[in-house]
């Protein structure tokens, strides 16, 4: 089957079938004479499930384990547990940095509020924002205020 026909059969781009291929998530696909790319019923099958387990927040490279774990003659269920409990614990610990940061972006509103209503107002964010550290974290980089938003110490630094 030609990309275009398996792309709307499936409900993906063109390109993101074309992504997944120069990505290894998918083989290369055969090609007809006329060089257009021709996909079996394994590739067919193999896109809604790429497309699923990127869609539960997991990276190409998980993907692929995913994919090496499906093809294998091993049981999954027990790698596959333990990766969709770590996944859950990154999503717990992103959900608590996102609450951290509710609180801080809500402390801030407020801060502004009341300034506002004072005749010389001055924006405590724009006076702060050079007191952050950034933190590496497993899900990348984050920055962590050595102040909160109204512009008090943090852990008594």
């Amino acid at each position: 089957m030609q990309i275009g026909i398996v792309a709307k059969k499936i409900g993906l781009s063109v390109d993101a079938i074309r992504f997944y291929e120069r990505n290894a998530l998918l083989p290369h696909a055969s090609r007809t004479a006329g060089g257009f790319r021709r996909f079996g019923e394994s590739e067919i099958e193999t896109l809604p499930f790429i497309r699923r387990v990127q869609g539960l927040g997991f990276t190409l490279n998980e993907v692929r384990e995913f994919l090496e774990l499906r093809q294998s003659r091993v049981q999954p269920c027990v790698p596959v547990r333990r990766r969709l409990k770590q996944k859950l614990n990154h999503v717990h610990r992103k959900l608590t940095d996102f609450q951290k940061l509710k609180h801080e972006l809500r402390v801030a509103l407020r801060s502004c509020n009341k300034e506002l209503h004072k005749q010389s107002a001055r924006c405590q964010l724009t006076h702060i924002t050079t007191h952050f550290e950034f933190m590496t974290t497993n899900g990348g980089i984050r920055f962590e205020p050595r102040v909160d938003l109204s512009g008090k110490p943090k852990g008594g630094r």
